[in-house]
């Protein structure tokens, strides 16, 4: 494995540390966050788009080294979208397909601005995709489909 990669690949284990809260959930770094030197990552306010970048990030380490830790990391990201978070809210409606803008300390933010949705989209479309291949992957006849 080239050094760059295995660089990245510790970096990114190290982001997952920082972003799993003791509970083992996924805790993406709050935006209350920036701007601090050398202190730990508070832990909101919390946004989609930290979400959607932690999934990408953890397929893309998945398809560089194989290691399923990986694609169960995405999914616990994935599942922040879906109320498995510090307020234990979803944030997605899925009747409407809109995405709460993120979530405070005590309540999650009502807007539902188009950052929000666009980051629930591709995260949700990369998600699909890992299934689809995993499905095709063990289902004989999408499998006989490829022999023709």
């Amino acid at each position: 494995m080239p050094a760059y990669i295995a660089a990245g690949l510790r970096s990114l284990r190290w982001l997952m540390r920082q972003q799993s809260s003791k509970d083992g959930i996924f805790r993406p770094i709050g935006s209350q966050s920036f701007g601090g030197r050398r202190a730990p990552p508070r832990a909101f306010d919390q946004q989609p788009l930290e979400a959607t970048a932690t999934i990408s990030a953890c397929l893309a380490a998945w398809r560089a080294d194989g290691n399923l830790m990986w694609k169960a990391d995405a999914a616990r990201a994935f599942a922040w979208f879906l109320g498995s978070n510090d307020l234990s809210t979803p944030l997605v409606d899925l009747e409407t397909g809109s995405c709460l803008d993120g979530l405070h300390p005590d309540r999650p933010n009502e807007n539902r601005g188009g950052e929000s949705v666009v980051s629930y989209l591709l995260s949700l479309a990369e998600i699909r995709q890992v299934a689809r291949w995993a499905a095709s992957r063990t289902d004989p006849e999408l499998l006989h489909a490829f022999r023709s």
